[in-house]
């Protein structure tokens, strides 16, 4: 047999095996690829997943889009990663043209999990997502209590099309509405320095209360706020964490935030792409991490200074 006929025959041996064996080579590495913003919130998700990377002696690759306006930039991020073959992709999808790509990822041999967010697919083996609806509910709950039920709300949302943000939104809308509040406006606001914010501080002085469903718009409208001198005066409830918007919850210039479990969801993410890796019985489809509610008086207890990322 020729050199070139055995090398031949070698690799198609190879590739026997790799069907037989399937995730056996590729094993040893795990990628995932974030959603854009919030950059604190995903240094947590990734710090967390490289932990249980670690414990199990698995090489994460950790990569991301700079923005979810285009989603097209995150399937060039996925076309890259899969120039490194690994056993697991772990996802947050910016949108449905992912749902495209994932027949072929499965055909592939990948094993694929979302993560943050969960668009829904039978190609897609489980998640590991924050309880986003329950988080705007009890965000709407606790608008409620402070207002004690009577009031004008806003909701300042993202431009992000991310079901992650739909559900916050329509989950505060409901238990807000339920508890007596006037949900009088939902806006999209965009992280440039459109004319979106131009009149923000305008439409802030005549509302009772806003709820902001993200880090961005929570920095956003607090800073209108304090230019507007209002910071304070109106019931402010965000969601996620930075050091700005912890300091403005201690400060009293926030009334309360959603917190969520970042670390947790990077480590349980890759924990769970193992457990389906192995065919585990019983693997979970969905695993929903609660919000956790902060306001300024818990600023001080350990548990929550943990959730308070950096």
């Amino acid at each position: 047999m020729s050199r070139v006929s055995w090398a031949a025959a070698a690799c198609r041996s190879l590739a026997v095996l790799l069907v037989l064996l399937p995730g056996l080579a590729r094993a040893e590495c795990i990628n995932m690829v974030s959603g854009a913003g919030g950059p604190a919130f995903w240094r947590q998700v990734q710090l967390g997943a490289e932990a249980a990377a670690q414990q199990n002696r698995l090489q994460l690759y950790f990569r991301g889009p700079q923005s979810e306006r285009e989603p097209q930039m995150q399937l060039q991020v996925v076309d890259k990663v899969l120039e490194r073959p690994c056993a697991a992709l772990i996802i947050a999808p910016s949108g449905d043209e992912l749902l495209g790509r994932l027949s072929r990822l499965r055909q592939a041999g990948l094993t694929t999990l979302f993560i943050d967010r969960d668009i829904g697919s039978s190609d897609v083996a489980a998640a590991v997502v924050s309880d986003n609806l329950q988080a705007g509910v009890v965000a709407g709950q606790h608008m409620v209590r402070l207002l004690k039920g009577r009031g004008r709300v806003a909701v300042l949302r993202p431009a992000s099309r991310a079901q992650s943000i739909a559900q916050r939104v329509r989950g505060f809308v409901q238990s807000a509405s339920a508890g007596g509040l006037q949900v009088v406006f939902e806006q999209r606001l965009s992280a440039s320095e459109g004319g979106d914010r131009s009149n923000l501080a305008q439409q802030l002085q005549a509302l009772d209360g806003v709820f902001t469903a993200n880090e961005s718009t929570s920095l956003i409208t607090l800073g209108a706020l304090r230019r507007a001198k209002l910071a304070g005066q109106l019931v402010h409830i965000g969601f996620d964490a930075n050091p700005q918007l912890v300091e403005a919850l201690r400060s009293g210039e926030m009334a309360g935030l959603l917190v969520q479990q970042p670390y947790q969801m990077g480590y349980q993410s890759v924990e769970l792409a193992l457990r389906h890796l192995r065919g585990e019985p019983g693997a979970p489809r969905t695993i929903g991490l609660a919000a956790v509610w902060v306001e300024p008086q818990g600023l001080d207890n350990a548990d929550i200074q943990n959730l308070l990322y950096p």
